[in-house]
């Protein structure tokens, strides 16, 4: 296990959940709890109201906690890591490139729906069930761009047709 830690870091992006998933999980969470517990007395509504707040803060920061990073040893989305030994060629998507990625299911996903930005990183790793990495970015060309930038000389993508292409 490589210690992420001691990597420089080229590029870091944390994906995080806008202010409208806030409100909209706050009102609805706190718009149900007051109606159904409002009449089993103070001491219950306070602490519905408690819970309620806990939960919708809990899950929205942990949803929210997507981080992209590219380093010296390779990429992390998340809590998954690749290293550049293994890193096959990346590319931001468009609509239509997306749908064709996502009906495959040896696709690793790290999507967020508030993240408009899509970017496809290769993985060339027979042993590695996953075809590609599928990531949510704001900004999808700087990530493209910092991978292609900081990719050691000695693992270069390969350019034959990859399974993606070929329709397997």
């Amino acid at each position: 296990m490589v210690n992420s830690g001691s990597a420089a870091a080229y590029y870091v992006e944390r994906v995080r959940v806008p202010f409208s998933y806030w409100a909209i999980g706050l009102f609805f969470g706190l718009t149900f709890v007051s109606a159904v517990s409002f009449m089993l007395g103070d001491a219950v509504f306070y602490f519905s109201i408690l819970a309620v707040i806990a939960l919708v803060a809990w899950t929205l920061l942990a949803w929210g906690s997507l981080a992209i990073v590219v380093d010296s040893v390779g990429i992390r989305v998340g809590r998954s890591r690749l290293e550049w030994a293994y890193v096959g060629q990346v590319s931001a998507l468009d609509r239509g490139q997306r749908g064709r990625v996502l009906a495959r299911d040896d696709v690793h996903l790290a999507l967020r729906p508030y993240a408009s930005g899509v970017v496809v990183i290769g993985v060339s790793d027979d042993a590695d069930p996953h075809l590609c990495w599928m990531v949510s970015t704001r900004d999808p060309d700087r990530l493209v761009a910092a991978v292609e930038r900081n990719r050691p000389s000695g693992a270069v993508p390969r350019v034959e047709e990859t399974a993606l292409d070929s329709g397997e």
